[in-house]
């Protein structure tokens, strides 16, 4: 019974910490796009000044 239990237990740590994972690659991904789209609007904007 030990080895159930602590295979169960074992288990519940590995989803529970993936879950916690996912929820954090989220947002990660979420800052890169926002990074993203600060980037594309400053680019631009450096382009111009280089023309003159």
């Amino acid at each position: 019974m030990k080895t159930s239990n602590r295979l169960k237990t074992m288990m519940t740590q590995f989803s529970y910490e993936h879950k916690k994972l996912d929820s954090h690659l989220v947002r990660v991904k979420k800052s890169a796009d926002e990074l993203s789209k600060l980037l594309d609007n400053m680019t631009p904007k450096e382009k111009k000044d280089e023309k003159k």
